[in-house]
């Protein structure tokens, strides 16, 4: 069944913008990542078999272009784009992990009595009066 037949709550591009990307599983998120199926197959079965084939998320990215372009309906641009996704993850990381960034994110605040005390990803002290990112314009 395609998934366009499935009920609205089902579907997993609908299910990410109603209740976010943390409720979908592995192959929910593959199969968005993946847009179509085959005949008679959905992007979901297609998730579902590259996930059972590579035993995890992980295992699909790490897997070579033979293998993964072996699954049925993931060709050679499927594997680009898998590989396209996977380094701007790793970038993504490096700049949160080692970086400098121009705004401090604060991502942990003590209570102390009357005030609270923000601190950045290096538990670096934020000065007073410093803005949060999700409260920039």
């Amino acid at each position: 069944m395609a998934i366009t037949d499935w009920p609205l709550d089902d579907r997993p591009r609908e299910k990410l913008l109603s209740k976010g990307a943390e409720s979908l599983s592995d192959a929910e998120l593959v199969a968005i990542f993946l847009r179509t199926g085959v005949r008679g197959r959905s992007a979901v079965d297609l998730a579902r078999e590259a996930l059972a084939r590579f035993g995890s998320l992980s295992g699909l990215f790490a897997a070579g272009a033979d293998a993964v372009t072996a699954v049925s309906g993931l060709g050679a641009a499927k594997y680009a784009q898998l590989q396209a996704v996977l380094e701007m993850a790793r970038r993504a990381a490096s700049i949160a992990r080692s970086g400098p960034s121009a705004m401090p994110v604060p991502i942990i605040a003590r209570p102390m009595p009357d005030m609270i005390v923000l601190t950045s990803a290096k538990s670096r002290l934020m000065s007073p009066g410093t803005r949060m990112r999700s409260e920039m314009p």
